[in-house]
C-alpha cells in the first residue's frame, strides 16, 4: 500500500510539473509538435549497464554537469507542496536544478528526474536555456555525496505539449537505470501561464 501511494504521489507531482511549467519567455520550439502530437528529435539506441564502477547504491545527487551546453549546476532535492504541485530548487532557482527526491536517485534503477528552469522573469536564460541543443550521445553527469560520479548518456530528446506527457515513461520506468530532464519549451501562453510544450531528455546510465 506505502508503494502504491508513493507511486500515485510521483505520478501526480509530474502531472503537476508538466502543466504549471515556466516564466514568459521567447517562441522556441512550437514547431516540433505536428497535428497536436509530441515529436522524438533523434534517437541513439544505448545499452543499459548496471553502475559497476562505484561501490555501493549511489548517494545523493548533489551537482549536475553537462559539458556541452555549459550546465554546472547544484542540485537541490525537492518534493511536492502542501497544495500538492511539484516543489522547484528554493536557495538559487534560476541556477540550481531540483531532483525529485520521492523517486529513484540518478544511478539507482528507475527514472530519476531532475528538473529546471528555462527562462528567469523577463525571459533571461536559466539553468536548462540551452537543454534543446543536446543531441543524442551527449553526455550528462551526477556527482553523489559520496563523491562518486554518475554519467548518463543522452538517448532521445521528445518534446511533450502538457496533457499528452507519457508519465510513466518520465517517471516510473523501472526497465533500466535512466535520468530525465525536464523543463519548459515553446510560446508562452499568457492566458494560461505555462509555456506551449514541455522538452524532456532521456538519459542512460553508462560506466
Amino acid at each position: 500500500m506505502q508503494l502504491l501511494l508513493r507511486a500515485c504521489s510521483l505520478l501526480l507531482a509530474v502531472l503537476l510539473l508538466l502543466t504549471s511549467c515556466g516564466t514568459p519567455g521567447a517562441a522556441l520550439v512550437q514547431t516540433h509538435v505536428r497535428d497536436g502530437q509530441p515529436l522524438v528529435v533523434g534517437e541513439a539506441s544505448l545499452p543499459d549497464h548496471s553502475p559497476r564502477a562505484q561501490s555501493g547504491p549511489p548517494g545523493l545527487p548533489t551537482h549536475l554537469r553537462i559539458p556541452t551546453i555549459g550546465v554546472n549546476a547544484t542540485i537541490e532535492a525537492v518534493g511536492v507542496t502542501a497544495s500538492g504541485e511539484l516543489e522547484v530548487p528554493a536557495r538559487q532557482p534560476w541556477d540550481d536544478v531540483g531532483w525529485y527526491r520521492l523517486g529513484p536517485r540518478p544511478g539507482e534503477r528507475g527514472s530519476a528526474v531532475i528538473d529546471g528552469h528555462l527562462d528567469r522573469p523577463g525571459g533571461a536564460p536559466a539553468v536548462f536555456w540551452r537543454l534543446r541543443e543536446l543531441q543524442p550521445g551527449a553526455l550528462v553527469q551526477v556527482l553523489d555525496s559520496q563523491g562518486h560520479w554518475w554519467s548518463f548518456r543522452v538517448r532521445t530528446l521528445a518534446y511533450y505539449p502538457p496533457q499528452q506527457a507519457p508519465l510513466q515513461q518520465i517517471f516510473a520506468d523501472t526497465s533500466g537505470h535512466y535520468l530525465n530532464l525536464i523543463t519548459c519549451a515553446g510560446d508562452w501562453i499568457a492566458s494560461e501561464h505555462q509555456t506551449q510544450l514541455r522538452l524532456v531528455v532521456y538519459t542512460t546510465l553508462v560506466t
